[in-house]
């Protein structure tokens, strides 16, 4: 095998990508169910990210590293080039239709392959190229095979759940997930290299999946309006961001991406978001594991990895697609501007790739990303000057080009996004510098930093998830004063660009309790969601130097653990469920997320009949669960009232029609989003509904009148 490995050069390994190519264009135009899917992600993803490596000359790059980085170019590929082929209308009156798009992506392959035939026909070696590092002289393969069932699991428990309320499997997925942790740090000595990053894609998978295979439709607040965008633009074959003139069109990871691979697969529209995107989802945080693990070793790495993984809204990363792909570019960014691997070139080059596709692809994480880059590229500039009295360009170039990239993009399509940026701003001004920021502002506030600091708890899982994240944003904070005290050490270790990265990260948390109005704008969890990928590795040096305090260097890893744990179990809500408080929308039948967010076939029939019969202009009543509903049925135009059974509890005489889905039919209750999800008895409202009558029934959802 070996042998055959060093003798395979760039001409048979170029020869057996456009083989690939090949099959994967009769899967699509023989239409073969199940290979037709697997092929179209496989190809897309690998493929012409793989070609730009070959081209790009990084075939010496660790293989995990050159893998993400194959994944992050061929997703760039397929947003230019989809925006690129859509700009053709009307010369083509429906661009992203199939034939197009095939014939584009096998031009696009070929060239590509071309390309790096000629800039490696000369020195290029498969087995030189898959230096996968597998090594298991004395250690166990058990431990790398195991973690492969996770997924596995997932499939079969979110089946389950949804056919028969069967939780068993998912429980024991998530109950086994921290047994697995304490058996790789208890035989540490066991554990191959290799071992870690296979065990963090499947845990991250397998969470990922346990999202997004529940219920068969998708789930979430904001993920209707991302695939109200995906809808149209599949509807139409044609991307148009006046079709729906909002931020969210504006962002191409929810329109272009995900048009490309549905015409092309043939997958259901919906599985494009719950299955193709958390495949996706999935490598980010094999990118964060290999940044830290400039800074630590694998198995550190492989815990700071976790602490990304192990947030709220990784679990629920499928809710928000538009920025699951912002941040897998946000993190490649970053791993290429901190690496060492790459030539000043290489490194210009994939960091403004990532950063173009980070801007495109969702607006407030590239704001994010500009306030962390810019400091980090005016780094030079700022030595040149205390050092030499003098100015140094070096990254100017990349700056310039970046602004006129982010003036072209807004001129031509994104201007909502601007508008809807500069209105938050403005807002946030006025409510944190006005001579009266208002009672309900300067309340919302008080509970923003009690919440923080801890004191303001509503329940017993809920103490518990405070105490957990408390105890995390305290080890973060312990290790950047072990940072400061050991400012030359960690200097030299960690480099100045990291560590001023750390320093902006935690300012902008810090603005979040000081103008806490930011967070309505846009969700501290998500900021520091994002901004792990300079906080992870510091929340090691923290758990190192509590151990190391207590005089006990070795324990590190028990509090690391003890640490990761305890965010585990809430962020799965596992907290929840063995305190008899039923809360995940994933594995408790009762769950009060699932009551808001699991959606069934029989509700969007009722949106459906309702759209196609009602009398125009007439309100339709339901609680705040039913916007969901109809925003996955595409029914926006509804003159949708979801404050009815909150306010408007004397209107029974009022025209107009009552939605019920399957929790008020089938459960008897009423959902509303306050501060947190409430779940009530719906017996209070039942004289609303006197003098009315059923005009629609369908077992999981009534239309009243």
């Amino acid at each position: 095998m070996m042998d055959t490995l060093k003798n395979f050069g760039i001409k048979n390994w170029i020869l057996t990508l456009f083989a690939l190519l090949l099959v994967t264009d009769l899967m699509v135009v023989l239409n073969i169910p199940y290979l037709r899917e697997l092929t179209v992600f496989i190809t897309l993803t690998i493929v012409p990210g793989l070609l730009i490596v070959h081209i790009m000359r990084l075939n010496k790059l660790e293989f995990l590293k050159k893998l993400v980085l194959s994944v992050g170019l061929s997703i760039s590929i397929i947003i230019f080039s989809g925006l690129a082929l859509n700009t053709l209308y009307p010369l083509i009156l429906k661009p992203l239709s199939l034939i197009p798009l095939l014939v584009l992506y096998n031009i696009i392959i070929l060239v590509l392959g071309a390309i790096a035939y000629k800039r490696n026909k000369d020195d290029f070696v498969l087995g030189k190229f898959l230096n996968i590092d597998i090594n298991f002289d004395g250690k166990s393969t058990a431990l790398m095979i195991a973690p492969l069932f996770f997924p596995v699991m997932a499939v079969i428990g979110t089946y389950l759940m949804n056919n028969f309320e069967n939780n068993s499997v998912l429980i024991l997925m998530l109950l086994l997930m921290p047994v697995y942790m304490i058996v790789l740090a208890a035989f540490r000595k066991q554990v191959s290299n290799s071992t870690y990053p296979v065990a963090l894609w499947s845990i991250g998978l397998g969470i990922l999946l346990m999202y997004g295979l529940t219920s068969s439709h998708i789930m979430g607040r904001d993920i209707n309006s991302e695939y109200y965008c995906f809808f149209l633009t599949i509807t139409n074959n044609h991307w148009n961001i006046m079709d729906f003139y909002n931020p969210y069109n504006a962002c191409l990871s929810l329109n272009i991406l995900p048009s490309v691979y549905q015409v092309l697969s043939g997958l259901d529209p919906e599985y494009v978001f719950k299955l193709y995107n958390a495949f996706i989802a999935s490598v980010t945080p094999l990118i964060l594991y290999i940044a830290a693990n400039k800074y630590l070793n694998k198995r550190y790495a492989f815990f700071a990895s976790l602490l990304f993984v192990f947030q709220i809204f990784f679990f629920n990363f499928l809710g928000a697609i538009r920025q699951e792909i912002a941040i897998l570019f946000f993190f490649l960014a970053f791993m290429v501007i901190l690496s060492t691997d790459f030539t000043k070139t290489q490194k210009k080059v994939l960091f403004l790739i990532f950063m173009f596709s980070l801007i495109v692809s969702h607006y407030s994480t590239a704001y994010v990303a500009f306030a962390l880059t810019v400091p980090l590229l005016l780094l030079p500039l700022l030595r040149s000057l205390y050092h030499d009295r003098k100015m140094s360009y070096e990254n100017f170039d990349i700056i310039l080009v970046t602004l006129v990239f982010i003036g072209i993009w807004y001129l031509l399509y994104a201007h909502i996004q601007l508008s809807a940026g500069t209105q938050a701003v403005q807002t946030t001004i006025a409510a944190s510098t006005g001579p009266s920021s208002g009672s309900s502002f300067a309340t919302s506030k008080g509970d923003f930093v009690l919440g923080v600091l801890g004191i303001k708890l509503k329940s017993l899982p809920n103490t518990l998830s405070v105490i957990a994240h408390d105890l995390i944003f305290g080890t973060i904070l312990i290790g950047l004063l072990e940072i400061v005290r050991r400012l030359r050490h960690y200097k030299e270790k960690l480099g100045t660009e990291f560590i001023i990265g750390v320093v902006i990260s935690l300012l902008l948390l810090v603005m979040f309790i000081v103008l806490p109005y930011i967070s309505l704008a846009y969700d501290p969890a998500r900021l520091f969601f994002q901004v792990l990928i300079f906080l992870a590795p510091v929340f090691i040096i923290g758990c190192m130097a509590m151990a190391k305090f207590i005089h006990r260097p070795k324990w590190d890893i028990a509090i690391i653990l003890f640490l990761l744990i305890s965010l585990f179990s809430c962020a799965s809500y596992l907290q929840y469920h063995f305190t008899g408080m039923p809360y995940s929308a994933t594995y408790d039948s009762n769950g009060t997320v699932r009551g808001e967010v699991f959606v069934n076939g029989s509700e969007l029939s009722g949106v459906t009949w309702l759209q196609n019969n009602r009398i125009d202009g007439l309100p339709i009543y339901g609680d705040m669960r039913e916007t969901s509903r109809f925003g996955l049925a595409n029914f926006r135009e509804a003159n949708l009232n979801t404050s009815f059974f909150q306010w408007n509890q004397t209107v029974p005489s009022q025209s107009g029609y009552i939605y019920m889905g399957s929790l008020n039919v089938n459960k008897n209750e009423v959902l509303q989003i306050y501060d947190d999800i409430q779940i009530t008895d719906m017996t209070i409202y039942e004289y609303i509904l006197q003098g009315k009558d059923v005009i629609y029934n369908s077992g999981g959802s009534q239309i009243w009148t």
